[in-house]
């Protein structure tokens, strides 16, 4: 858990789908915020 990860939250709590986090995940490209958001979708 990253602290103030407001995707990581809205998705923990169906706010968001997989779709909308992948979304945000490509927003933020290869970053490492990206890569951890990439891998939230990726293991659920």
């Amino acid at each position: 858990l990253k602290v103030a990860c407001l995707e990581e939250i809205a998705y923990g709590q169906g706010w968001i789908d997989r779709d909308c986090l992948l979304r945000q995940a490509k927003a933020f490209g290869k970053t490492g915020y990206g890569q951890y958001l990439f891998s939230l979708a990726e293991d659920n």
